[in-house]
């Protein structure tokens, strides 16, 4: 992310370094050209401060395949202010060894119930000492009955799964404690 961030205030100094040049280059207009420097001046200190805050939001780009968990947040759906809701998952990549590669990232899931479920026993394990590692299926069948009247007692608000009731499904469980190596 810092990198993307460096290479934008690049993008916007060179823009600002065109526009000076080009003010500088141009006659006539003194004041157009002074508020133009300004307002470039000014619109990159704004997307400066705006990207600190983008800092640590969840993706909604996929969840690895294979993952360990670090943390999970589960926010349920509110009725009154028909926010959704969502499961954020703290996780990092697994490399084909099982071992975690890379830095982590934050994911959010849509809330289902079977995926809060399953998150609350996960941190409850969590809570208890455990190291949890995860698998993602996108192949999971559910009941479509089921999904249909969980529909209708939303509909007319935006709790309503637009993806014909598919949704990630994850499976969760404890890694076991490395074996060792007899001692000698």
């Amino acid at each position: 992310m810092m990198t993307s961030m460096l290479i934008l205030s690049l993008a916007y100094a060179l823009v600002a370094a065109l526009l000076l040049t080009l003010c500088i280059t141009l006659p006539g207009k003194r004041g157009l050209k002074i508020s133009l420097i300004a307002l470039v001046s000014v619109f990159y200190a704004v997307t400066w401060i705006g990207h600190q805050s983008m800092l640590g939001w969840p993706t909604s780009e996929d969840m690895p395949v294979d993952f360990r968990v670090l943390w999970i947040t589960i926010d349920e759906p509110d009725k009154v202010t028909r926010e959704p809701g969502g499961i954020f998952f703290w996780v990092r990549a697994l490399d084909e060894a099982g071992i975690p590669k890379g830095i982590p990232r934050a994911h959010r899931i849509p809330f289902t119930q079977e995926a809060a479920e399953e998150a609350q026993a996960a941190i409850g394990k969590m809570e208890e000492g455990d190291v949890m590692n995860g698998t993602l299926s996108r192949n999971a069948v559910q009941d479509k009955d089921q999904q249909e009247r969980d529909d209708n007692r939303y509909e007319g608000t935006e709790l309503v799964s637009g993806d014909d009731g598919f949704q990630p499904m994850f499976d969760l469980r404890a890694v076991d404690p490395p074996t060792l190596p007899p001692k000698a």
